[in-house]
C-alpha cells in the first residue's frame, strides 16, 4: 500500500508524544502508533504487519532525514535522438519486423 505524506506526518505526530521514561531512557511505541493511526484512517484497507513495517520504515526515515518525503524517485533514463529516429523509421516501414528491427537499427531489445 502506498501511504500519504499525510499519513506519514500523522505517523510521526503520533509515535513521538507517547513516549515514557524507562531508566532515564525515553522508549517509544509502535504499537500505541498503530492503535492511534486505524481509528484515524480506518477507510484504508490496511494489514496491521505491514502498517507496523510502515511505521518503523516512517519513523528511521524521519530520524535520518527530519522528513517524511521519501526523496527523488528515480527518472526514466533519456532516449537519444538516434532511437527516435530510427523508431521513426520503424513508423514509416511497418512491415519491418520486430524481431529483425532491432538487428537492422542496432537498437538493443530492452529499449
Amino acid at each position: 500500500m502506498v501511504y500519504s505524506v499525510q499519513e506519514d506526518i500523522f505517523i510521526v505526530m503520533s509515535y513521538y508524544p507517547n513516549g515514557t521514561f524507562v531508566n532515564g531512557e525515553c522508549m517509544y511505541s509502535v504499537t500505541v502508533c498503530k492503535q492511534k493511526f486505524l481509528p484515524k484512517y480506518r477507510d484504508l484497507i490496511i494489514q496491521e504487519t505491514s502498517l507496523k513495517a510502515h511505521i518503523k520504515d516512517v519513523i528511521n526515515r524521519f530520524v535520518q532525514t527530519s522528513s517524511v518525503d521519501k526523496g527523488k524517485s528515480p527518472r526514466r533514463p533519456s532516449v537519444s535522438e538516434e532511437v527516435v529516429d530510427d523508431f521513426k523509421r520503424l513508423e514509416q516501414n511497418p512491415q519491418t519486423s520486430l524481431t529483425r528491427f532491432p538487428q537492422q537499427s542496432g537498437v538493443p531489445v530492452a529499449t
